[in-house]
């Protein structure tokens, strides 16, 4: 349960407040954009989100599946490394030694439309950063497609968290206790992650 259900949500809100401080730039303006009331400003941002949810589900999907249909020693083990280092990112990323800003792919997008949340959200929910690329690594290693998707939709609820308030904008004046949850759980996910790569790692050598 812990594996598809407890660790990516806690992935989730380590990197929701990531995506949250470096994308707000991109999404902002898009809620500002036009006069709206509130419940057409809600109605954007679930549009927004539920881009990002297809971009997820989408991801864990292929890569469970990828995974399912390759099963191999060698690539085993490579992937195990890869995990390890990305969950190292995480942790000194949690004790602020390390900053994402330089992973940061919005700056990327800003040339689509502001208009299409949908497609925003899209390419937001596949940024490439740290956490999602370990969350691509690790579900791999999972061998289901089913578990893939389930691995990407608790992952997307994590981070929606730190959406939501976006329809209220006055309210991301508590960032400081978002960023304080964030750190938290990169920590705990991060050192979970490292265990199990380091686990895995003996379990294929020997």
């Amino acid at each position: 349960m812990s594996e598809i259900f407890i660790s990516p949500f806690l992935l989730g809100l380590s990197a929701g407040i990531y995506c949250l401080t470096f994308c707000i730039p991109f999404v902002a303006p898009m809620m500002i954009a036009e006069a709206r009331g509130r419940r057409e400003n809600l109605f954007v941002i679930l549009k927004f989100i539920f881009g990002r949810l297809l971009g997820y589900v989408t991801f864990g999907a292929v890569f469970g599946y990828l995974g399912q249909r390759i099963n191999n020693q060698v690539l085993n083990l490579i992937l195990m490394v890869a995990l390890m280092l990305l969950s190292l990112i995480l942790i000194l990323h949690a004790l602020g030694l390390m900053k994402w800003k330089r992973f940061s792919f919005c700056h990327k997008i800003k040339k689509y439309n502001a208009k299409i949340p949908l497609l925003m959200g899209f390419l937001m929910g596949v940024n490439i950063c740290p956490p999602f690329l370990m969350s691509l690594t690790y579900v791999f290693t999972l061998h289901s497609a089913l578990k893939g998707i389930v691995y990407f939709l608790m992952f997307f609820l994590g981070t929606t968290l730190y959406f939501l308030p976006l329809v209220f904008l006055g309210y991301l004046n508590k960032m400081k206790e978002f960023q304080l949850v964030g750190r938290i759980a990169a920590l705990i996910v991060g050192t979970l992650f490292f265990a199990y790569a380091i686990y895995n790692m003996f379990n294929i050598v020997s």
